[in-house]
């Protein structure tokens, strides 16, 4: 290829053990796909450039006879194209389970894995692991050999995954059953309102909602009592453990909000990162507080570190980061109901009043976004001591597609 459109300024390469970039791009059916939701499989990434070059389409060729190999569950094929006629005129296009195409036709994703500069592109695959680090990187003449290795690969995955342990902290006796007993009634007498997610559009952060991504229901809790309890106890049994178990220090709490996923739509929430948005960027660690336990489906399960599944006690809670590619399964029996705040530090309530004029708030997000604007105090005792609880009982937020 002749270069035109490239840029000056080329990444290096990723190297064998390094992270591979995440990237956004177009393809067929997703104008801003991003690849990191793809993590937790094997990936051959192959910047082709072109299929017009004798070298790329015998590549192409070669992965076509062993797909077999992208089952989507195991491992997935991604093609980068830099020229339009791939598309228009040799009729390139996704084709499912396994194959799909980025259309790099600003040659942003050859220069950000290094393989492009301002005359020439070289060919290069890379195979990627599901922990999203670089296993191979080789010249497209080497899709033989990163094929054969990555059936070798598939061949021992079952036995690796046995091993694999995600970063997170789970503990017991977070709430007692009586206060989930509260927080669950509360969620029946509440205002229940579909939960959305949060994504960048046009330079604001917007709440969307698609069933294909995420089916659960909301209720914000309004019950100043009750949100004390909470803090109290998040404060003295959980912060100290997150402190010793990570290195860092809570300070803030966001939002507090009881969720349900049931079986009827067997509710769910697909592979996705808690703080990649402009209005989510302040946000370290997710917490999640199961308050029942009488239902099936609605792990949690963390793509990059394998397929194990994670499971709180009643009362419980499971600590993780929120830049960790995460997911709740479906439910596939029963209703299952959690408490979910994240966490924040000084440094992440700066970061979030500075973004607040970039947000677009919801009805539901009205009360936590104007104590934002007012500044987030620290976490501290509630004003009304630990006698503020209330013992009464009374009412107290398929994955994107390419």
């Amino acid at each position: 290829m002749d270069g035109e459109g490239v840029l000056d300024f080329v990444a290096a390469p990723p190297q064998v053990g390094e992270p591979a970039p995440f990237f956004t791009a177009a393809t067929d059916n997703n104008d801003h796909y991003s690849l990191e939701v793809a993590a937790g499989r094997w990936i051959v990434l192959m910047a082709f450039g072109t299929l017009a070059e004798p070298a790329a389409a015998q590549a192409f060729t070669e992965v076509v006879a062993r797909r077999a190999l992208f089952n989507d569950f195991d491992a997935a094929f991604f093609g980068v194209s830099v020229d339009p006629a791939d598309r228009l005129q040799r009729g390139l296009a996704n084709s499912e389970p396994g194959l799909r195409f980025f259309w790099d036709f600003d040659c942003q994703v050859s220069r950000l894995y290094g393989v492009a500069d301002a005359q020439h592109l070289r060919p290069t695959l890379f195979l990627i692991d599901p922990s999203f680090r670089i296993a191979m990187a080789e010249p497209i003449e080497s899709t033989g050999a990163v094929l054969d290795r990555l059936e070798a690969v598939l061949k021992e995955a079952p036995r690796e995954a046995e091993t694999q342990v995600a970063p997170v902290l789970t503990l017991p006796r977070i709430l007692e059953p009586e206060l989930c007993a509260a927080l669950i009634a509360g969620y029946r007498a509440g205002d229940q309102t579909p939960s959305g997610f949060a994504k960048d559009v046009d330079g604001r952060t917007v709440q969307q909602i698609d069933p294909f991504f995420k089916r659960r229901t909301d209720v914000t809790i309004e019950d100043e009592a009750l949100i004390e309890d909470l803090r109290l106890r998040l404060q003295t049994r959980l912060f100290p453990m997150v402190k010793r178990a990570f290195g860092w220090q809570a300070k803030h709490i966001e939002r507090y909000l009881i969720c349900r996923y049931g079986a009827e739509d067997q509710g769910f929430f697909s592979p996705h990162r808690d703080d990649v948005t402009a209005g989510t960027a302040h946000r370290k660690f997710a917490v999640s507080i199961n308050l029942n336990d009488d239902f099936e489906g609605g792990d949690l399960r963390f793509p990059e570190f394998g397929p194990r599944m994670y499971r709180p006690p009643v009362g419980g809670a499971t600590v993780f980061g929120c830049n960790l590619l995460h997911e709740a399964t479906p439910v596939t029996r029963g209703e299952r109901f959690v408490y979910v705040p994240f966490l924040y530090d000084q440094e992440g309530a700066r970061i979030r009043r500075a973004n607040l004029a970039r947000v677009a708030v919801g009805p539901q997000e009205n009360r936590h976004m104007r104590r934002a604007q007012r500044g987030a105090r620290p976490v501290g005792p509630p004003a009304s001591g630990p006698g503020s609880r209330n013992s009464d009982g009374s009412r107290p937020a398929p994955r994107d597609r390419a």
